[in-house]
């Protein structure tokens, strides 16, 4: 690969303000910039073109450096070439990552196929997560609601209660027996959606697992005559 002409201490350099971020460059980091290993990294992050256009503006006003865009550029494509894979692809669409379309031709359109592969997975879990979420907050307020229903029976056991208070303990009753009912019924429906939507998802790891994130290519009959 063209970029490993770039000397060692350019490379750490590129590091060390990828790490503090690019965008803000410091006076002493344009002056001793490699545009082609900046351009390189870049690439190989998938950041598009618009990403210099921060450097370049840092760089005129801090140190009134211009970005060599050609080199940038050339070491841009170099990272791309790194960057515009499928298992790439495939790691940032699982990880909800955001594409932003800087692959072409070929490249791209299994990039994106493994891209989709992934944030189909993301999607599955991301459900799953809330519908953990949603259950969770209907057993709290199901435990809730039971234990006003315990506190509510007992109130109407005790004979020291007056008639008038007996009557809205019932109505009561009746009301917290409703939302039970009604908390019941959520809970096994969330429960069943997440049961079927984490079959779902193992399925479709197995399917990833074995057959890879790119869909496998339609097999053509051969005719055979006998």
């Amino acid at each position: 690969m063209a970029v490993r002409n770039t000397s060692i201490v350019s490379l750490s350099l590129c590091s060390v303000l990828l790490a503090s971020g690019c965008a803000s460059m410091s006076k002493e980091a344009c002056l001793h910039a490699d545009w082609r290993a900046i351009g390189y990294e870049d690439g190989a992050d998938g950041q598009p073109i618009s990403a210099a256009s921060s450097k370049r503006t840092a760089c005129a006003k801090k140190a009134g450096v211009t970005i060599d865009m050609a080199q940038y550029i050339m070491g841009r494509e170099e990272g791309l070439t790194l960057y515009c894979r499928p298992s790439r692809g495939y790691t940032l669409g699982a990880g909800g990552g955001y594409y932003h379309g800087v692959c072409t031709g070929s490249s791209e359109a299994d990039f994106l196929a493994a891209y989709e592969a992934g944030r189909r997975l993301y999607a599955m879990e991301r459900a799953i997560t809330t519908m953990s979420a949603e259950i969770r907050q209907a057993q709290y307020d199901l435990n809730d609601v039971e234990y006003s229903l315990v506190r509510t029976e007992t109130a109407l056991i005790d004979t020291n209660v007056p008639g008038v208070s007996r009557v809205n303990l019932l109505i009561e009753l009746k009301q917290l027996l409703a939302e039970k009912h009604d908390l019941d019924e959520t809970l096994a429906i969330l429960t069943y959606d997440q049961t079927r939507a984490e079959g779902d998802l193992r399925n479709y790891r197995e399917q990833i697992a074995i057959n890879g994130p790119l869909p496998r290519p339609a097999t053509t009959a051969v005719q055979v005559n006998y």
